[in-house]
């Protein structure tokens, strides 16, 4: 059987030992094939309070928990899957007894010629962290139990338990000052003997009564180690030795006005110091118990004072809901102003944008083209800074909203890929996509949203890099039946993000710092959007940096799986497309005179007969004279606008069966969803690229085809 080494570890993974040792806070091991110990750094010696020589040769089932599955174990300890790492947590026993909670991960190890010599261990211990979920627990349970108006006695029982269940070794007490002040009462203590809380129930307090009765006497902590040598305990001793109890701390239970209540009291079997975790937990429990012994006693004022609360509530009501009307309405206005606001800035872009289309089908030398290329990055670049600013505003309103189809992921990065990759080259920056071989290619979500954040993130590493590469990957993180979560991460070389203003980078406004805007530009937005979108989806945001490093941005979202084709849309017509749609007849409803002018050469160019109208009353007019293939139906628009229009071509049952594709500059959900309501059979958004106006004609013309 082949053995495993310290210098075949360290040769397997190309560090040396030195370097091993020095690897954050986590303990590590080395195992033979048969889990034997072979190598442990200090760090793991001290979790499990042993020294490194103590623990070579030993197997590491040997310092299992006894309730652990020990085959499971065993395989994770052991594991052989190549260039797969096993993360489990495993509860082990310290040599002084004490339990601990440890994540271990484990990865394979092979020699030089491929076989398992054995697995390299990375150990965390997480025993802090389930200490504090269990107190967290407890206190929740007692909490739930005092707000619901549980019995005393079961609410001090619930305290009592819970800590005990954190600490097994423990057994702890409640006791209460009686009306005198003068005396202990028992009030819960479950595994403590009968006849140590009979002998207890009634006992005064003062200097030298036990902790509980001093730490009652004093209003102060009171700390016995050891109750065999403590004059605290000097007329309690035998009774203590008789209950087999060598250790007691007291905690007072005081009250808001710092009145003692009585006294929490935590108990060990032989002699024992506490640490600080164990005076967190008295502290803690002391003021839980006060709390539920102030609620009892004030239980009667709290009756009296339901009333006056009762009145006090109806007119914060009466207020509430006047302030939730002006907020309603003010969010209406707000609502109303973005609809406006992205049709006056999208209906001028839509006629640059279409222009430029346009220019770049005419005869243009190289630096024509150049320039135009340019002035297209600027306008995309300003579109993208005007949906940031108004997808914010959608998501501060709450409309920001998700659209589900299938689409084809392949289809999405290449697109993404199309937008980028010349901002990309022209900086020297290779843009590499990597797709794991189990990500499934159909999916069901937003494909726009998903490429959205990509963008982002990719725009933000290109514009943030001098040099390398940016690296995009898509990796399977689970799949549940008919979902799947994804994790796609971009990778760059650039200039790195300090770890102190990281944790703001996802919120609206925040940059590195304010030389980042001035050097680089950018709202502070996209990021925050990114968020939201991810968030929606069901997923998250992170990122992990370095300054001078690069960085890696990353996020997780849970997407439908389809079996059937993804409606995938393509960026250019086939030519026996441009066949279909030469002759037709379409009318073009709209007010903009530029607009028209765009809208009628980019369709006349494909040989489509174009009739122009300036308003919903006239294309009424013009369709009772003519019949049409389709109805290009601009939405806000003067005299009649495209709704009412629809609306009326709809109800006419001459005109009813006309095809109507609305085109508006509101680009909101609500905006589509009242244009479908009016009637319409598709929607477009301005400003439109020739090859969507094109697809959508060819998807809902009659006897046209179908996309």
């Amino acid at each position: 059987m082949a053995t495993l080494s310290l210098d075949s570890v360290t040769h397997s993974l190309g560090v040396s030992y030195e370097r091993m040792v020095e690897m954050a806070d986590e303990g590590i091991w080395a195992l033979d094939p048969l889990a034997r110990i072979q190598f442990v750094n200090p760090r793991l010696a001290d979790m499990l309070g042993y020294s490194q020589a103590e623990l070579y040769g030993h197997s590491a089932m040997e310092f299992l928990d006894s309730r652990e599955s020990r085959p499971q174990a065993l395989l994770t300890l052991t594991n052989r899957n190549r260039g797969h790492e096993e993360h489990h947590e495993l509860k082990f026993f310290r040599k002084d007894g004490r339990a601990l909670l440890v994540k271990v991960g484990c990865t394979p190890l092979f020699d030089k010629d491929g076989n398992y010599s054995g697995s390299l261990g990375v150990l965390t211990d997480m025993t802090r962290r389930a200490q504090i979920e269990a107190r967290e627990a407890a206190r929740a349970r007692a909490l739930y139990l005092i707000a619901t108006g549980a019995d005393l006695n079961a609410v001090l029982d619930a305290i009592v338990l819970g800590v005990e269940a954190q600490h097994p070794q423990a057994l702890c007490s409640i006791l209460l000052l009686d009306e005198t002040g003068e005396h202990v009462l028992l009030g819960s203590a479950p595994h403590l003997p009968a006849f140590y809380n009979d002998a207890i129930h009634g006992a005064p307090i003062g200097p030298k009564a036990g902790s509980c009765g001093t730490a009652a006497y004093t209003g102060k902590r009171v700390i016995v180690e050891n109750i065999r040598t403590d004059p605290l305990w000097e007329n309690y001793r035998p009774l203590a030795e008789k209950a087999g109890l060598g250790a007691c701390w007291s905690e007072p239970i005081l009250d808001s006005r710092g009145k003692v209540l009585g006294t929490f009291a935590i108990y060990h079997r032989g002699a024992h110091r506490p640490d600080n975790e164990d005076i967190e937990t008295i502290s803690a429990s002391a003021s839980l118990a006060a709390i539920a012994l102030e609620r009892s006693r004030d239980q009667q004022r709290l009756l009296e004072l339901n009333a006056d609360l009762e009145k006090k509530v109806r007119l914060r009501t009466l207020e509430l809901n006047r302030e939730k009307e002006r907020a309603e309405s003010a969010s209406r206005a707000k609502s109303e102003f973005v609809s406006n606001i992205s049709h006056e800035i999208r209906t001028p872009m839509h006629s640059i944008q279409g222009l430029l289309e346009l220019v770049g089908n005419t005869s243009l030398d190289a630096r024509q083209k150049d320039y135009l290329g340019k002035v297209d990055l600027a306008v995309q670049h300003l579109l993208g800074i005007i949906n940031n600013v108004l997808d914010f505003s959608r998501i501060e309103t709450g409309k920001l909203q998700l659209d589900r189809q299938h689409f084809s992921l392949r289809s999405v990065l290449n697109n993404v890929e199309s937008q980028l990759a010349t901002s990309a080259s022209s900086k020297g920056l290779g843009l590499i996509f990597q797709v794991a071989g189990d990500v499934p290619e159909r999916l069901f979500g937003d494909p726009l949203r998903l490429g959205q954040v990509l963008i982002n993130y990719i725009g933000n590493a290109i514009k943030f890099s001098e040099h390398g590469d940016i690296r995009v990957s898509a990796k399977l993180v689970n799949r549940d039946g008919r979902t799947c979560q994804l994790r796609f991460l971009v990778r760059d070389q650039g200039i790195g993000i300090r770890q102190e203003v990281q944790n703001n980078l996802f919120r609206p406004f925040k940059q590195a710092d304010s030389s980042t805007t001035r050097e680089y530009g950018g709202t502070g937005l996209g990021l925050a959007i990114c968020r939201k979108i991810v968030e929606e989806t069901g997923g998250q945001v992170g990122v992990e940096s370095e300054p001078g490093k690069g960085s890696e941005f990353w996020f997780t979202t849970r997407m439908g799986i389809t079996d059937g084709e993804a409606q995938v849309q393509k960026d250019q017509l086939e030519a026996s497309e441009f066949e279909r749609l030469k002759g037709r007849q379409v009318l073009l409803v709209e007010d903009n005179e530029v607009n028209q002018m765009v809208a009628r050469e980019l369709l006349s160019r494909t040989g489509i007969e174009v009739t122009v109208a300036s308003n919903g009353r006239q294309a009424l007019q013009a369709m009772e004279k003519q019949r049409f293939d389709a109805v290009l139906m601009d939405v806000q628009m003067p005299i009649m606008d495209g709704y009412e229009a629809t609306r009326q071509i709809r109800g006419n049952p001459e005109l009813r069966d006309n095809t109507i594709i609305a085109m508006t500059a509101n680009a909101g959900r609500e905006d589509k969803q009242e244009a479908f309501a009016a009637g319409v059979d598709d929607f477009v958004s301005k400003p439109i690229r020739a090859v969507r106006l094109y697809q959508a004609l060819l998807k809902n013309m009659k006897d046209a085809g179908s996309q």
